[in-house]
């Protein structure tokens, strides 16, 4: 049952409706002594009556007669036009951020990272002749390129002597010696070629000793299968690149980040793991391989706001990273808290209901939903709104002297500007 206390000043609009459903009664005959059946007519119609009678009276007499004095019951609309008297507050909160967790991960895909070292024959040559007399000489040459000069290691000159030779065999490199003896046929020779003499372009010049006071004779040599190898490393996957993406809400609310992989490799086959992000190193040596997770914290300072860069590289061997993440772990939000005063006399108008204490919200957008908590003196309201501007009674919950006010929105919102005002 809904009880509605009508009060003196609307007494007018209730006579009128007497009047009405008295003459409603006569035409329809209901007389005294009728059935309990025609009685239920009758109080039905007597509430369709008092309903339509609530419905037809002006919106603000409405409101009194369902006495006003409850908070629920006053609009936003009636808020909206009443006329401020004095501003008790004004705040630009800016942006408000929420952040629904504590911790944000960053999840990254399998890492891996390998050196290959294998033998590779960089030149090679069927057939070198040389020979040398008193009025003539024959040389052979061998040219080769290393392309990767700083991953190349070990060189070596590999020939076999094919038939007899007579004198030393004479062998230069970029015109250096590096090979000066007799050979004799059958002979299978490793010549080591030291580093420092190779370059990116390369040349072997093959000669043999001079006959010396035999002017009549002529010295000779020849080879077979010569050719030249070297210990190449391949390093197309020495590195794997990543991109990671950090919020601003995150940025601004980051209080450290740790890196956690697990790590599948062989101590004694793998050289230093290093791990920059943004060209920053924040890791250089061999992990634990036994380790089920590494964690290593680094310097917020080391990450930007967008887009973030991590590396992985290895000196050499296989890393095999799995369950790679970056953590960020955020401070917890600290809403802003603001706060005025109250005086007495306006306390005590307030509670007399003489003025009203009137709170808006302006955003800077009409498209999208905002919603949250209003904190008032302690008192939870909840707003959810798509409109620009929102308002709201807080006449209840006012106190005298210092008041607080703290908005705690359930999504990341731009507030233009707060402000309470007393109104009339």
């Amino acid at each position: 049952m809904v009880l509605i206390v009508l009060k003196t000043e609307y007494f007018k609009y209730y006579k009128i409706f007497l009047e009405e459903m008295r003459g409603k009664l006569i035409d329809g005959k209901l007389k005294r002594g009728q059935s309990a059946a025609g009685a239920a007519v009758l109080l039905a119609i007597i509430a369709g009556f008092i309903v339509m009678f609530i419905i037809l009276i002006p919106p603000q007499e409405r409101a009194k007669l369902l006495d006003g004095d409850n908070e629920t019951v006053v609009s936003n609309k009636n808020i909206d036009i009443a006329v401020p008297i004095k501003n008790l507050l004004t705040v630009s909160p800016g942006r408000i951020d929420y952040l629904a967790q504590k911790e944000i991960e960053h999840p990254l895909p399998v890492i891996n990272i390998f050196t290959r070292t294998e033998a590779k024959v960089l030149a090679e040559k069927n057939f070198a002749y040389a020979k040398k007399g008193v009025f003539s000489e024959e040389t052979s040459e061998l040219s080769f390129v290393v392309p990767d000069l700083k991953n190349t290691e070990t060189f070596l000159l590999s020939f076999n002597v094919d038939g007899s030779a007579e004198g030393k065999l004479i062998i230069k490199l970029n015109d250096e010696d590096i090979f000066s003896a007799e050979v004799k046929d059958g002979d299978a020779k490793v010549v080591k070629i030291p580093k420092n003499l190779i370059k990116e372009m390369n040349s072997f010049t093959f000669s043999i000793s001079s006959p010396g006071l035999a002017f009549w004779a002529t010295n000779d040599v020849s080879l077979k299968e010569i050719k030249v190898v070297a210990d190449v490393t391949s390093v197309e996957a020495q590195s794997s690149k990543n991109i990671f993406l950090i919020s601003e809400t995150e940025m601004k609310n980051l209080k450290k980040v740790v890196l956690k992989f697990q790590p599948n490799c062989k101590f004694n086959e793998v050289g230093k793991l290093l791990i920059t992000i943004n060209e920053k190193t924040i890791y250089s040596g061999v992990p634990d391989c036994d380790l089920a997770m590494v964690p290593i914290e680094f310097s917020s300072d080391s990450i930007y706001q967008g887009e973030n860069q991590i590396v992985f590289y290895t000196e050499k061997g296989t890393y095999l990273l799995s369950h790679v993440v970056i953590e960020s772990e955020l401070n917890e939000v600290d809403f802003p808290a603001y706060y005025f005063e109250l005086s007495y006399e306006d306390y005590n108008d307030v509670k007399d209901d003489k003025k009203r204490a009137r709170l808006t919200m302006n955003f800077v957008d009409v498209v999208a939903s905002k919603f949250g908590e209003i904190v008032f003196n302690g008192n939870v309201r909840y707003f959810d709104t798509k409109e620009v501007s929102y308002t709201l009674d807080l006449s209840g919950d006012v106190v005298q002297g210092a008041n607080s006010l703290k908005i705690k929105p359930k999504k990341t919102l731009d507030v233009r500007e707060v402000k309470i005002d007393l109104i009339k």
